[in-house]
């Protein structure tokens, strides 16, 4: 990879961190009492929501920072799975990338089959 194909990227990652941190947070409400079921469901259902996405934020900005980690070492745009170079045009569009094209699919083909 050359040096400007790694500060296009770091850049992409640096952004996408930008972008998440910038997203309002609204945190986790507390239900409150509430005078009928359906009132009760629907903020049952807001509160899941709002936890799913802290949490996907959250992930999200792990994988970030773990690329940008990689990016500063010698194991960023290696596949962990097999060892092989990832893609350049893979990693433009998903800096955080841990796997090839081929071990990707693998994998996804793998989690497929166990949900059928």
């Amino acid at each position: 990879m050359t040096r400007n194909q790694i500060r296009e990227i770091r850049s992409h990652l640096m952004q996408g961190l930008q972008s998440i941190n910038g997203q309002s947070i609204h945190g986790v409400t507390a239900l409150e009492n509430c005078p009928d079921d359906t009132d009760f469901a629907s903020q049952l259902a807001q509160h899941g929501l709002s936890v799913a996405m802290q949490r996907r934020r959250v992930a999200r900005i792990r994988e970030i920072e773990a690329a940008l980690k990689r990016l500063s070492h010698s194991d960023y745009g290696i596949c962990d799975e097999c060892g092989e170079e990832i893609g350049v045009a893979r990693l433009k569009a998903n800096p955080s990338a841990r796997l090839c094209v081929n071990c990707q699919a693998a994998e996804d083909e793998g989690l497929n089959r166990r949900c059928a």
